[in-house]
């Protein structure tokens, strides 16, 4: 799994409790939809609220919203706005690429936490490359492309309260933050650009023809012994 093109931002990285223009912002990137757990996060934003040095915290939504889960994204907004966060949250739709660029320059951290085992991730790549560390399930793709490209934590999977926790201590731990953005943002350029790709798909096919080279030439050198 790589970014063909990865996102590049020309803004400096920097702690959300740095930036003067604007609270400390969550972002969600994928498609509305209960599988991709836009309710957990939801849930998990109205507790992170009460916590301290939140309460000014916000959440914005990006991502395509297909008919059959309108009901959904609603009932989503709905609680938010009844828990008195209608000012708090905004959702601003599909997106395109520079849209995307735009969207992840305004967000401190992405999360999209994933009801399923999340085979790819796309959107964590993109962020990672933008430089906004991720809080993802513990589950699916995640934890090993975290392992790999250290650039977010780890939350147990549909479980809104340890979500929130770990979306506080990230947004509240500034040298963190900083290690994650910046080893995030480096890592996923070196090991998962296209030519990285490209380069270790070349190895792997190149160890797959040196073994069966090694398996033909078997037999005839056992031949060649016996003589």
């Amino acid at each position: 799994m790589y970014l063909k093109r990865l996102p590049q931002t020309q803004s400096k990285i920097q702690h959300p409790k740095s930036k003067i223009t604007r609270p400390p912002t969550i972002g969600y990137l994928a498609r509305l939809a209960p599988e991709k757990g836009l309710h957990i996060l939801a849930e998990a934003f109205i507790r992170l609220r009460k916590m301290p040095e939140m309460e000014q915290a916000r959440l914005k939504i990006a991502g395509w919203l297909g008919e059959s889960n309108r009901q959904y994204a609603e009932e989503v907004f709905g609680k938010l706005r009844s828990a008195g966060l209608g000012e708090a949250f905004e959702h601003v739709g599909e997106v395109d690429r520079r849209g995307k660029l735009d969207f992840l320059a305004s967000i401190d951290v992405l999360s999209v936490p994933t009801t399923y085992r999340e085979p790819k991730g796309l959107f964590v790549l993109e962020a990672l490359a933008a430089g906004v560390p991720v809080v993802q399930p513990d589950h699916g793709s995640f934890p090993e492309m975290l392992g790999e490209l250290q650039g977010g934590l780890l939350h147990r999977p549909e479980d809104p309260q340890h979500l929130a926790e770990r979306l506080h201590l990230l947004l509240t731990d500034e040298v963190q933050w900083i290690r994650l953005a910046s080893s995030g943002r480096q890592n996923v350029h070196t090991y998962r650009s296209a030519p990285a790709m490209a380069e270790r798909t070349v190895e792997i096919l190149r160890s797959i023809v040196d073994r069966h080279g090694a398996l033909d030439r078997a037999p005839v050198e056992s031949a060649a012994e016996r003589t």
